[in-house]
């Protein structure tokens, strides 16, 4: 990395953690007033969870999370690099595997081509589904 990213990553995390001042503010303030108001239902819990998974995916993006990676490796860009190369790699192998299997299977094709014989469709009679017209008298 250099300079400019670094200072650019810090940028980053500064507002990161400013959100995250706001977030636990925010919600002692929501707290607070579910308190004073009697308690019942506790409400505040909707805008915890909503505002909290946002600040999650924050922080996940940020790399603040690193133990996701262990848990989800298809996260991090060594995987990319990795599933392209075995991709790369698989594709080139079964490339030459169909292409003999198609040579093999043109070949059989060709030995049973004189054996095969076309069938042509049989004519249908037409049949008369009118009823019939009654006499004029």
């Amino acid at each position: 990395m250099n300079e400019h990213q670094v200072r650019e990553h810090v940028r980053k995390l500064r507002r990161f953690y400013s959100d995250a001042l706001i977030y636990g503010v925010v919600n002692l303030g929501l707290i607070l007033i579910w308190a004073i108001s009697g308690g019942g239902y506790f409400w505040p819990i909707w805008v915890i969870i909503g505002w909290g998974i946002g600040l999650g995916i924050h922080a996940f993006s940020l790399g603040l999370i690193p133990q996701m990676n262990a848990m989800v490796p298809f996260m991090t860009a060594e995987w990319e690099d990795q599933e392209v190369k075995r991709l790369m790699q698989s594709g080139s192998k079964n490339k030459d595997r169909e292409e003999k299997k198609e040579a093999s299977h043109m070949s059989e094709k060709a030995k049973e081509a004189p054996a095969a014989k076309k069938k042509v469709p049989t004519p249908q009679k037409k049949i008369d589904t009118k009823t019939p017209k009654e006499p004029k008298a």
